[in-house]
């Protein structure tokens, strides 16, 4: 299910996500600049290509170039929540990239919010496993909200509260908040659940925040909206180029600086199990990336019993390989 909001208190720009989901693996991986790129299309699909403006540091749980959510080096943030309402567009000329490459192409080409929507119409989502919301902040404390509704992609900007993101329809749940309603009894328990993490996480935002620690305050509200499902929680410190983490395994906060890695086409990517990353020397427990990294993090993912019973997944050996491999085909 998941939970995202973003933060602007006295200049400070934070994005925190807690992410709800019934596995466990996470992994944090850096991307660098200056890549040329081919998205994982299935024909007659025309994959998207570009080359990578701007390095990031992406976290995932499937593996690298498919991520749940990330930081680029301009202090562009995307991050995600399921919304089962959304509907992609429809097949067109347009070249395609799945669901979450969507998110490594946006921070691999965009600086800000402004241009993130100028890019985003020139490709759609196809070929896709989930069905996800985006929020979108950046260093100058623009966001906005995009969702794909009936085939057609919308965004919000500027509204009345702070942008929350949960598992409803943006315009649809800030309506029924602002309307004074708290009790979903009489819906299904998933919107119940929903609004319930909305509603929380909007009250807390609008406490007064000058006396406290903005990260302290940030977790705390995290906190406040977890499920027994929640596998990680992050604050994206856009400021200070800064990402704070802890994991339902490792719950000792770390802090991963940007500043810490090198971004520059040519130089090693870097990875690691944010499960058992610890909070001294965070940078040196990041390993140089390799394709045996990444085939742990894709099998584990596509081999676990629990999502593999819910799925019905029926994937091979080779393709296991083959995903794993992916990155490897970039030059």
């Amino acid at each position: 299910m998941s939970t995202a909001f973003q933060i602007n208190q006295n200049g400070e720009f934070l994005v925190c996500k807690n992410q709800d989901v019934i596995y466990d693996g996470v992994y944090l991986f850096t991307n660098q600049r200056g890549v040329r790129k081919t998205a994982l299309m299935m024909p007659p699909t025309q994959p998207a290509s570009w080359v990578s403006a701007y390095g990031s540091l992406t976290v995932s749980q499937i593996g690298k170039e498919n991520p749940n959510g990330g930081i680029n080096e301009k202090g562009l943030v995307v991050e995600q929540t399921t919304l089962w309402q959304t509907e992609y567009p429809a097949s067109d000329v347009r070249p395609a990239v799945n669901e979450l490459q969507w998110i490594q192409y946006l921070l691999d080409t965009c600086s800000t919010v402004q241009e993130v929507l100028e890019v985003a119409p020139s490709i759609r989502i196809d070929q896709s496993t989930s069905k996800l919301h985006y929020l979108i902040a950046d260093r100058s404390g623009e966001h906005t909200i995009i969702e794909f509704l009936n085939g057609e992609m919308t965004f919000y900007r500027e509204k009345s509260i702070f942008p929350i993101m949960v598992n409803s329809p943006y315009e649809e749940a800030l309506k029924e908040i602002e309307s004074g309603k708290t009790n979903w009894s009489d819906c299904d328990e998933y919107h119940e659940n929903s609004m319930q993490r909305l509603l929380t996480v909007s009250k807390r935002l609008q406490e007064n925040l000058n006396l406290v620690d903005v990260i302290d305050f940030t977790f705390e509200v995290l906190t406040s909206a977890k499920r027994e499902d929640t596998v990680y929680s992050l604050v994206y410190d856009i400021n200070r180029m800064e990402v704070h983490a802890y994991t339902n395994q490792n719950p000792e906060r770390k802090t991963i600086k940007m500043v810490d890695f090198d971004f520059a086409n040519g130089s090693l990517s870097r990875s690691v199990d944010l499960q058992r990353l610890r909070a001294k020397n965070v940078t040196e427990q990041f390993e140089t990336y390799n394709t045996e990294f990444n085939y742990n993090a894709v099998n584990s993912f596509f081999r676990n019993p629990t999502l593999t019973a819910i799925f019905k997944w029926k994937i091979s050996d080779e393709m296991v390989q083959f995903l794993a491999r992916y990155p490897d085909s970039f030059s």
